[in-house]
Formats: C-alpha cells, structure tokens, sequence
C-alpha cells in the first residue's frame, strides 16, 4: 500500500495539496485521516463530499470492511491512544516498554488502511495528517509503502491565516475553527519543522521538501516532482490552465473547510499577511523562526 503522507503544519496548504492529488487516477485522498477517531467517528462530522463520515457511500463499507458491523473498535479509546503519541519520545517509550495499548492501535491502523486500499482499489493513499510523528506510526504499519511530502509554508503567513475567523462548515451551523496567538502558532510552526527533519530528512528515498509557494507558483512542476518521488505516472493532471485546477469532491474525513471547494480553483500565493498583519507580530514571528527561514529560502522582510 502505497501512502503519500502530507506532513507539516496547520495552515500550510495542505488541504488544496491533498484535494488536487486526490483528482489523479488511482489516488484515493482520506485528508487528515489520524483525526477520524474524534472528528469522523465520534463527533459524526462531515466527510468532503458532504455526508457525515459514518454515513458517507465511500467510508461507510470502508470501516464495515476493517472493523465488522458493528465496530469492533472503540473511536473514543483511539482517539485517547492517539492523543498520547505526540512526540518523538513516545515513540521510543512505545518501544521501551513495549506498551500493549501501542499494538492496538497500531492493528486499527492497519485495519483501516488495508480496508482503503482493498475497498477503492487505489494504488496511492494520500494522508494530510500533518504530523510527522504521526506518520512514524502508519510507516511502521505492516505492508505500507509510506512516502513523505514535507510541506512547508512562510510562519508568517501561517500566523496570519491563524488570527482570522473561519466557519467550521463540518456540524452545518454557525461553529468557527479554533485560532492561534502568533506565539503558538511560530513555537508550532518550529517545533514541526525541526521534528519532520530529525524524523524523516535522513531518508532522501522517502522524503520531500516542498515549499507551499513554489507549489502555487508553479503547480505542474511541482505535481510532477510528487509524482516522480512516488513512482506513478498518472494520463493526466487536473490543471485547466497554468495555475488553475479543477476540483471533484474527494473523501477527505478531516482538514481546512476549504475542502469542500469543488469545480475550478485558482491556485495564488495568499499575501495578505504583509499589509494586514501587525508589525509587530510579524517581527516577533521573523525572531522566533529566523534559522529556519534561513534554511528555507524565506526573505527577512
């Protein structure tokens, strides 16, 4: 199986990222999947083509396929067990002390990634999850492929798309996503970064630095390069111009509302944040991030 994981943070474009490979013949997108124990399957929000994920035609045999009818799995104790296996050091206590509750959750992994692959057919799974601790976990799943996108996106950009309101349209009511201080969200947006590195960069087979505005300024080239990096060479891509694609609903059972944009989408680079974002937000984020915007490319301005 193989699996093209989205690692990164919030805010980084992801989600559009993961919609457009979602298009491509034998990819199957399930967005942020590490979230359907809470999100998906507890809270019963919507899936990307609108239905709510227990409900949705294409997730409903999935899950009956990995967990029996009824389930015979416990979405509240997952999402419990996930919560737990944030950073790296849970990994090697995982290890250590050979935790039991770690092989559960590692076999409702599996069931559910086998259950995708087996139910849809795909070749490609692609998982925004983000978290690249997280995506230790699904790489250690027995029979996955995992290739890893290393996303990343201007803090300062980020921060700024943290500060505004956005409506959560997964419950159909008013409900608005969470937002971050441009503290947390430039502490996040560094310790990901550095942890995606230590985790993934030593293994160049497997690991891809992509930077979100390269990708929106040149979406052919880019999409190419993700390609090539998994070995697939799909008929056709989902461009309808030089930076414009267009978009069917995917089966993405969490992410950023913009998934469920469809039909044709042009593809910018959002640079609101240099007028609008206080200035002294934007020096602090520039302080707290400046080694990695160095190594990145970014400008100091």
């Amino acid at each position: 199986m193989k699996v093209l994981y989205i690692a990164g943070t919030g805010r980084s474009g992801s989600t559009i990222l993961d919609q457009i490979l979602g298009q491509l013949d034998g990819f199957f997108s399930v967005g942020e999947l590490s979230h359907i124990w809470e999100r998906g399957l507890v809270a019963g929000r919507k899936c990307g083509c609108g239905v709510p994920v227990p409900e949705c035609p294409a997730w409903s045999p999935i899950l009956a396929r990995a967990f029996g009818e009824p389930w015979s799995v416990d979405p509240r104790r997952m999402a419990r067990l996930k919560a737990r296996r944030r950073s790296p050091s849970s990994l090697v206590l995982d290890r250590f002390l050979n935790r039991g509750d770690e092989n559960d959750y590692q076999h409702a992994l599996g069931s559910l990634y086998r259950a995708v692959h087996e139910q849809t057919g795909c070749r490609v799974i692609v998982d925004s999850s983000k978290s690249p601790v997280h995506a230790k976990r699904v790489d250690s799943v027995a029979g996955v492929d995992l290739y890893l996108v290393h996303l990343v996106r201007d803090p300062r950009a980020t921060a700024y798309s943290w500060l505004r309101k956005r409506s959560l349209p997964d419950f159909g009511d008013d409900r608005l996503m969470l937002r971050q201080t441009p503290f947390e969200s430039a502490r996040r947006w560094v310790r990901w970064q550095l942890i995606a590195e230590l985790l993934w960069r030593r293994r160049p087979h497997r690991y891809l630095l992509l930077r979100y505005e390269d990708f929106v300024s040149r979406p052919q080239a880019a999409l190419e390069e993700i390609l090539s990096f998994v070995g697939e060479s799909p008929a056709a891509l989902p461009l309808v111009g030089a930076s414009t694609v267009r978009l069917a609903p995917t089966h993405s059972v969490s992410g950023n509302p913009s998934r469920f944009t469809t039909g044709t989408v042009e593809l910018r680079n959002d640079m609101e944040w240099m007028h609008k974002m206080r200035r002294i937000d934007q020096l602090f984020v520039t302080a707290l991030a400046l080694p990695l915007l160095l190594r990145y490319g970014y400008s100091l301005r």
